[in-house]
């Protein structure tokens, strides 16, 4: 109950950035886009904190379990510790690559009909890597995902340039 009640003001955060991307989007305001470009560059970082080791959990005086343990991943623990941090780094890195190449096409550097296809990527991906190393912390990044695909397979938004 701690860990939910301790996400409370992320939950709040994020549902007050997501109504103000939205808000600058509906009105065609450019600073949106950079935004939701933003918004998914650093979605995809997090990701890399998998790739991290683990802090001291005495460190926080809580003594919190680190949402990003690959070593608690039912996948890491059938497959071997080796093969299963492998597609963990794979997983990461298509997940980072996406996320920034949608931004990319978020902001008009890439074309903007590769956007579906690269968020739908970079959100498929990490809900993959979520439910592979799950962990309560972590479901803000599946709402996020959840978000991002029902904008992109809803047609609510797409970039539009000139």
């Amino acid at each position: 109950m701690r860990t939910l009640a301790g996400m409370l003001p992320w939950v709040i955060v994020l549902a007050i950035a997501g109504a103000a991307i939205w808000l600058l989007l509906d009105r065609q305001v450019l600073l949106g886009t950079w935004v939701l470009g933003a918004l998914l560059v650093g979605h995809g970082l997090v990701h890399a904190l998998y790739l991290a080791p683990a802090p001291d959990p005495r460190a926080d005086g809580r003594g919190s379990t680190w949402p990003f343990d690959l070593g608690r991943s039912w996948l890491v623990v059938l497959a071997g510790a080796r093969r299963g941090r492998r597609l963990a780094v794979v997983l990461v890195a298509a997940i980072v690559a996406a996320s920034f190449l949608a931004a990319l096409a978020t902001i008009g550097v890439l074309p903007a009909a590769w956007w579906p296809a690269l968020v739908v990527a970079a959100s498929v991906a990490s809900l993959v890597l979520l439910l592979v190393a799950f962990d309560s912390q972590l479901v803000l990044g599946v709402v996020i995902d959840i978000g991002l695909l029902a904008v992109v397979l809803s047609g609510a938004w797409f970039p539009g340039f000139g």
